[in-house]
């Protein structure tokens, strides 16, 4: 009989730590669809999926992996990294996040494949960065660091994020190898339901600079809501890298984006935007282009 209840303790104990080692993660993601107009490349279009796998290790641990899948149409496009992933392009599937996090208090710690964003996109917003990262809250401050490489690159970046009275104010730092990125920026309402933004970034090492400004109406939130955005940038060349911030059609350029954002479903959102733009190197040229883009979460 103690045989028989040692037998089943033993049993129950490895039923337990097995579901608790193995326990399912938690699955979320989203999928795009676009179609893009270009004077150089004419039309064309591209597809992406995206799931995150999210693990709850306990005492604080996690786990994260993200894999992505992207359809590009047409070879040498548009897309950046931070659109296309893991610094590189084309149509491919891969791992573009995959690390292991500490979370304790305000402090929150990151190790592997990750995301690099600072400078409001401007300076970075890209996936797929190996290194480690530290967060967390200092008084009103909110603090980020980050320090890996990117393929051969050493990447060093860095934010400091608060908010005075009713204006959100930051600054960020990249460096990559020889060249040192720093912005500042600030933004908040001018009135109801009516946003201001603002960011100023410099390339040191390039000697060369530029800003954005931004002005919002509407808050694309919920099934039915409409937002519209106008914005005016003049982004002087090797100011920012194309490949790295948000947007590849930001770098070397001056001119005005109109956008506009509608919500179909809560889980969806249909953005459009037109540039109207010349080349900031070579103002004879200009790189208008026309998107059109449906996300869906889930």
């Amino acid at each position: 009989m103690k045989k028989r209840l040692l037998s089943a303790a033993i049993m129950a104990a490895l039923t337990i730590s097995t579901a608790t080692a193995f326990a399912a993660p938690v699955i979320t993601g989203d999928a795009q669809t676009m179609i893009q107009s270009t004077k150089e490349r004419g039309d064309y279009s591209d597809a992406r999926i995206r799931l995150n796998f999210d693990f709850d290790m306990g005492e604080g641990m996690y786990a994260h992996a993200r894999l992505m899948g992207i359809d590009q149409q047409m070879q040498g496009t548009g897309l950046n990294y931070a659109e296309a992933g893991t610094g590189s392009k084309g149509s491919e599937v891969n791992m573009e996040q995959m690390y292991i996090g500490s979370k304790i208090g305000q402090v929150d710690a990151k190790i592997g494949r990750q995301p690099v964003a600072v400078g409001q996109g401007m300076l970075a917003d890209v996936n797929g960065i190996q290194g480690i990262s530290v967060s967390g809250k200092a008084g009103d401050f909110n603090l980020y660091g980050f320090g890996g490489r990117s393929v051969k690159d050493d990447v060093l970046a860095a934010s400091i994020d608060t908010k005075v009275q009713a204006v959100d104010m930051g600054a960020g730092y990249l460096k990559r190898e020889d060249n040192k990125y720093w912005s500042v920026n600030a933004g908040g309402k001018i009135a109801e339901n009516v946003g201001l933004t603002g960011v100023y970034m410099k390339n040191n090492t390039a000697k060369a600079d530029g800003y954005m400004i931004k002005a919002t109406v509407g808050e694309a939130a919920n099934k039915g809501d409409f937002s519209y955005a106008v914005s005016f940038r003049d982004i002087e060349n090797n100011a920012v890298d194309a490949d790295w911030v948000t947007n590849g059609a930001f770098a070397d350029s001056k001119g005005v984006r109109l956008e506009a954002k509608y919500k179909p479903t809560n889980n969806a959102t249909l953005w459009v935007y037109q540039d109207i733009t010349k080349q900031s190197s070579n103002p004879s040229y200009k790189p208008n282009q026309f998107r059109a883009e449906l996300d869906f979460n889930f």
